[in-house]
């Protein structure tokens, strides 16, 4: 390959927005930290490295392999950061500590994983999310999960369905019947990979009581509303600590007082791959789409690793599957007309202070650099994807509508 070819070339994992989309990816950026901000949620930003120490505890070994490490001129090693939840919780604990709480924070921004060896899979990923500091309660949980559905509804999705679970109810269960913790961690891992295959050869495979078996085996079947959590009680043995169901069975009530117990589903056997999560957890879907919309959770035990010892839930949206989504499905709201404004001999200057005029009134312009004839004019709107030609000559100013055939309807503009 030549130099110049190389050059071409970005690296893998990463990619180009061009034209249009990138625009349509900053609006719906927008639009999200637009509803957080109605919600009473204040943004933060935070340094798009960190040091690794702050993330070395709190990943999955499966997560913590794809961190990008680099070193400082000092030597101390540093990550890309590939979570915001961490770096919240830092400067919730250094910068707002004595802040009135609950604290509500948002943010948006990339995060970058190495995804060695995973064509196709992106390694820098653009997130917008929330954090509520300093309250415990079912409220607070239900919020979290609310705003996903506020967001995901004001992006124009209606088919989304939000996995509710508590990750205390299946840690509950594998040690009331005796698992071994090194068993139990495998069992979480083919739990959040849905790999039920290898759960059930697992399982199977361990010098266990029947009852225990079966116990596990049927978690992935505990979905849906709220009578899952009958279902769920009695797969617990007797003295087994049953608060994670009676936490979600609180958590539900509140989403139906909110009005979007409609897009929840229960899901006892939701598992997310990061250590930090004490509670609540959720995911949410949508059709044609492999990878979650969205995710989040209770992690009540992460800010006292900075000193700061508050209970905590928060979630974040993966603005790039979203915009994936809505771009297939044609949700994206159409780009705004583009006019494309012209002149002839003597009239740049009428054509300028028309721009300004136009631009003030919210209208997308684009001038021409150079005195042009009105065909020349016409020709020049159609190439840049203009539908509107306004053509400034000897003091008047006349619009065009332009059609695909060439053809277009005048009209004198003041």
């Amino acid at each position: 390959m030549n130099e110049i070819l190389k050059r071409l070339l970005t690296p893998e994992g990463v990619r180009d927005l061009l034209p249009d989309l990138a625009g349509q990816k900053r609006k719906l950026e927008e639009l999200m930290q637009e509803i957080f901000s109605r919600w009473g949620y204040r943004e933060v930003s935070t340094p798009a490295f960190e040091y690794s120490v702050n993330f070395d505890t709190e990943m999955k070994t499966d997560l913590e392999e794809n961190l990008y490490r680099f070193p400082d001129e000092r030597g101390r090693t540093l990550v890309l950061r590939p979570d915001f939840t961490l770096p919240l919780a830092r400067v919730a604990a250094t910068h707002l500590a004595k802040e009135a709480k609950p604290l509500r924070l948002c943010y948006g921004g990339s995060i970058f994983r190495y995804a060695g060896g995973l064509q196709g899979k992106q390694r820098e990923l653009t997130q917008a999310g929330v954090e509520l500091l300093g309250t415990g309660n079912a409220e607070s949980d239900a919020e979290i999960v609310a705003l996903a559905a506020e967001v995901l509804q004001a992006a124009g999705l209606l088919d989304f369905t939000l996995c509710l679970g508590n990750v205390g109810f299946l840690d509950n269960l594998l040690a009331a019947y005796g698992f071994a913790p090194e068993d139990g961690e495998k069992i979480k891992h083919f739990f959040s990979k849905k790999d039920f295959v290898s759960l059930r050869e697992l399982v199977q495979s361990l010098p266990l009581a029947k009852d225990a078996v079966e116990a596990v085996l049927a978690v992935p079947g505990l979905r849906g509303g709220a009578e899952v959590l009958e279902e769920a009680r009695k797969l617990l043995p007797p003295g087994a600590d049953k608060t994670p169901l009676a936490t979600l069975e609180g958590i539900w009530a509140v989403l139906a007082d909110y009005g979007v117990s409609r897009f929840v589903t229960l899901d006892l056997g939701m598992v997310r791959m990061l250590n930090y999560y004490t509670g609540m957890v959720f995911e949410g879907y949508t059709v044609g789409l492999g990878y979650p919309l969205c995710g989040g959770g209770r992690y009540d035990q992460l800010l006292v690793n900075f000193g700061l010892d508050l209970p905590a839930v928060g979630f974040a949206v993966s603005v790039d599957h979203l915009l994936t989504v809505l771009e297939r499905r044609k949700l994206l709201p159409e780009r705004k007309t583009l006019l494309y404004l012209a002149y002839g001999a003597g009239s740049r200057a009428a054509a300028l202070a028309a721009a300004r005029q136009l631009r003030k009134n919210g209208e997308n312009v684009v001038v021409s650099v150079q005195e042009s004839t009105a065909e020349e004019a016409a020709r020049q709107a159609r190439a840049c994807g203009a539908l509107r030609l306004l053509y400034c000559h000897g003091g008047k100013c006349s619009e065009t509508t332009l059609d695909n055939k060439g053809g277009g309807k005048d009209a004198a503009v003041k």
